[in-house]
């Protein structure tokens, strides 16, 4: 049996990958849930986070195809096998043995190791298991062949390296420096200098597991997404192997079941228009420390 074509959104907070993961999935041959990762709090163990709601305006507990995903699945493994959260690929509940127990796992998996008879081998099987076998049913029940993860973090690129049924295809989502660390601001009590250098740290790490992995990566910039969406999306189809076609820049026409960004999901704007709000919400000398402390990725600014 051929591994399944797994398609995955690396990005950082707030470089539009809903948006893409809307558009993409408007090809019938692909199906997405938004961020996989996401999942099992929301759907398996709710842990009390009720009142969110699916991209279709369902709350997740009420959602019909999140009910029918979440039962197929469960119907297929062993749920005394499940512990801790699965498609966060979480190790332990005690959030300082989970700390430790990660930073070994991730360097074991960089360093090559071979890790198939130890090193937290039960653990990796029954993440390996429920992920397959949610992936699995979310390709039957949409009768597809490709999946579309937007988990964004590093991290689970790492494991889902590990699952041999999944065949990664690596679409790396930036945005304009920026741009991005306006937005992080505006969501966090950073200065402009801590959100710089988060952002720089977090593209070098990007960089240096998929360099050391060796999986097939595109990259992709939101504002050339927003610039020219339908040859984007083209471009990103054949980097997958698809025809360039089939898909819709109509993506509000088509029911989804996805997780991510709150108000890109629940919206109405059928719009596809670049967010520049970043000029006006930072002052001058802030655009300029971020130039100053990103002269080394200028490739990634846009014209304004």
């Amino acid at each position: 049996m051929l591994p399944v074509k797994y398609i995955y959104i690396l990005s950082q907070r707030y470089s539009g990958s809903t948006l893409l993961s809307f558009l993409l999935a408007t090809h019938p041959e692909i199906s997405t849930i938004g961020e996989r990762r996401k999942f099992f709090v929301k759907s398996i163990r709710p842990k009390g986070q009720t009142g969110l709601q699916c991209s279709c305006g369902a709350l997740f507990q009420d959602c019909v195809y999140w009910t029918a995903v979440r039962e197929k699945v469960l119907a297929r493994i062993d749920e005394r096998a499940l512990g801790v959260n699965e498609t966060e690929f979480q190790l332990y509940g005690n959030k300082y043995l989970e700390k430790l127990g990660q930073e070994i796992l991730q360097r074991a998996i960089l360093d090559g190791w071979p890790l198939s008879d130890h090193l937290f081998a039960g653990r990796r099987r029954n993440w390996n298991t429920f992920n397959r076998r949610l992936v699995e049913v979310i390709l039957e029940m949409d009768n597809s062949r490709i999946f579309l993860d937007s988990s964004k973090s590093i991290e689970q690129v790492l494991y889902l390296s590990q699952i041999d049924d999944f065949d990664l295809h690596i679409i790396w989502l930036t945005r304009d420096p920026r741009a991005q660390v306006a937005s992080s601001l505006k969501y966090n009590s950073w200065s402009v200098e801590e959100a710089t250098r988060r952002w720089k740290q977090q593209m070098q790490k990007n960089q240096f597991v998929l360099d050391r992995l060796g999986i097939k990566y595109t990259t992709l910039t939101y504002e050339a997404l927003c610039r020219d969406p339908k040859g984007e999306i083209r471009q990103l189809l054949k980097f997958v192997g698809m025809d360039p076609g089939g898909f819709s820049l109509n993506f509000r026409d088509y029911e989804q079941h996805i997780m991510g960004n709150y108000r890109m999901r629940l919206g109405q704007d059928t719009r596809i228009v670049e967010r520049k709000d970043w000029l006006e919400r930072l002052q001058p000398g802030e655009i300029a420390k971020i130039e100053s402390m990103t002269s080394d990725y200028r490739e990634y600014y846009t014209t304004v």
